[in-house]
């Protein structure tokens, strides 16, 4: 004869089951988190981490590191946190230039709308062309200048499927101009050849140009926003240098692996919100010409569906 347990042992045991999951939610976080940027100490990605995980720390009283997993554009960091564990403990700080990089790079694995969960918005920031003071450039236009005059002879840096990338592509397509793009791992790294004169044409964010900038190390020729920097007030804005399709803007935004739970999303969320709160972070944030941008997961999650669209039509039409 079959034995079939009574009704409530079946219920005792089902709730049995769930009190290491309650459990696990009430002490989340337990350990130290760890955020992974996609590109080198120095790039927005980074320093906006970092700004970010100060205050995480105190917030979620446990510590929270950041990894940098630079090359590939962005690969090799997008692949490691879409393969880590969902357990809540590492998380993506990825931007627009990770979802150009999706429907630009045959080489990608994941798909940021469907390999991840979306956590909450960081903040956005303009780009910026900058140049080294050797070369004899004033203004956007007097880059054209120069390159119709010395064609293949301007470099700028990449890599590939970046936003450096597009705004190089946009603006030879702009001005049908022979520019070579070199690719670069991180913004350190073409940050060293800008300044050493190797690189003419220096696409990059303006939380990496201000500083640069005003120690006159390089010139900042147009600001890639709809509005000047308040860094840099005399610096006009690519419509008003007279190539209004160059303009963007970036936004940065938190993700998790696919399958990380909605309690550990949530507490993320919150907290990145409340640390997004603080007047230091705005300020400090503000001080790299870096504005602080906030948003649900839902509002995350729809940004990169329409954003991957968006760019995935852009992407068609800048490539030479």
């Amino acid at each position: 004869m079959k034995f079939t347990p009574p009704r409530i042992v079946l219920r005792l045991l089902w709730l049995l089951c769930l009190v290491p999951m309650a459990l696990s939610a009430q002490n989340y976080p337990s350990r130290p988190i760890t955020i992974v940027v996609p590109y080198g100490p120095g790039s927005g990605n980074d320093m906006i981490a970092r700004e970010v995980a100060q205050q995480l720390t105190q917030i979620m009283k446990t510590t929270v590191l950041v990894e940098n997993k630079a090359g590939a554009t962005g690969n090799i960091a997008t692949d490691y946190v879409a393969q880590a564990k969902p357990d809540g403990y590492t998380i993506f700080l990825t931007s627009t230039s990770g979802i150009i990089n999706q429907v630009t790079n045959p080489a990608v694995k994941t798909d940021l709308s469907k390999d991840f969960e979306s956590i909450a918005f960081a903040a956005s920031l303009p780009y910026v062309v900058a140049v080294p003071p050797s070369l004899p450039a004033k203004s956007l236009q007097d880059i054209v200048s120069l390159a119709k005059a010395s064609p293949g002879k301007l470099n700028y840096n990449g890599p590939s499927g970046s936003v450096s990338d597009y705004l190089g592509s946009k603006l030879k397509a702009s001005n049908n101009l022979d520019m070579v793009m070199i690719p670069y791992k991180s913004t350190s790294d073409a940050q060293v050849d800008v300044l050493a004169g190797r690189i003419q044409v220096w696409f990059t964010t303006a939380a990496s140009a201000v500083g640069l900038a005003k120690g006159e190390k390089i010139r900042v020729l147009a600001v890639t926003g709809d509005k000047r920097l308040a860094a840099l007030p005399d610096v006009p804005t690519v419509k008003e240098a007279g190539i209004p399709d160059m303009f963007t803007e970036v936004s940065f935004f938190f993700v998790a692996p696919a399958g990380t739970p909605k309690d550990a999303i949530e507490k993320l969320g919150q907290s990145i919100d409340i640390a997004l709160q603080s007047k230091e972070v705005e300020s400090r944030l503000a001080n790299m010409s870096v504005q602080v941008k906030k948003g649900s997961a839902k509002e995350v999650h729809t940004h990169i569906k329409d954003e991957m669209a968006k760019w995935s039509k852009i992407a068609g039409g800048v490539k030479n």
